[in-house]
């Protein structure tokens, strides 16, 4: 299950672009809380808590959001992250509020261990999806897929089919999406994973 990981915001309280830029100088960012249950409410959200949270656990997951003079706290995904085309700043972030007894689909990363041995066997690992879809309970969301690729040899993948899920998991996705493939040094420096499958696909 993955972990709440916990937000203070505060509400914007005003629209104005004045207002707006002040508190952009104040390292905040602003964003908005909504969801079936709950009307759209403008907030800010300290810069560097932000980033802090982002480096750590990164934009997947559940949210706790401590909002500024509300005495409970809400439980929210992240929907949509706008970030300044240049530096990569995040200028905007959209919070979906949830119902820990209501299933939820969201985005999980898939983490890929053990390519260190097959640099040993001279292999190149070529990565496809980095993330997958599931349906679940909020409480049964996984933190993230492990792939191990270590025992691997040149010619074999692995699918989003082949991932363990948890009991109470279900994917969105296609079972023969490729996570990775192992190829040969000369193969692999010729094509990448999209024109080998069109390849496979014009045979």
């Amino acid at each position: 299950m993955t972990a709440a990981i916990a937000l203070t915001c505060k509400i914007r309280e005003k629209k104005t672009k004045g207002y707006l830029n002040e508190m952009l100088k104040q390292e905040w960012i602003p964003g908005i809380v909504y969801g079936q249950e709950q009307t759209p409410l403008p907030v800010f959200l300290n810069r560097r808590d932000l980033y802090k949270k982002m480096s750590s656990y990164g934009s997947r997951g559940i949210f706790t959001l401590d909002i500024e003079g509300d005495n409970k706290p809400v439980m929210a995904l992240v929907r949509e992250v706008q970030k300044q085309a240049l530096s990569g700043h995040i200028i905007h972030i959209d919070f979906l509020t949830i119902n820990m007894s209501e299933k939820i689909s969201s985005k999980v990363g898939i983490h890929i261990e053990g390519e260190e041995e097959l640099i040993k066997k001279g292999s190149i690992l070529q990565v496809g999806t980095k993330e997958v879809e599931v349906s679940c309970l909020p409480k049964d969301l996984p933190e993230v897929f492990t792939v191990d690729v270590s025992g691997l040899d040149s010619g074999d993948r692995i699918m989003v089919g082949d991932l363990t899920l948890p009991v109470g998991v279900e994917l969105n996705e296609t079972e023969d999406t490729i996570i990775c493939a192992v190829l040969s040094p000369s193969k692999g420096t010729a094509q990448d994973l999209g024109e080998e499958e069109a390849g496979e696909d014009q045979e």
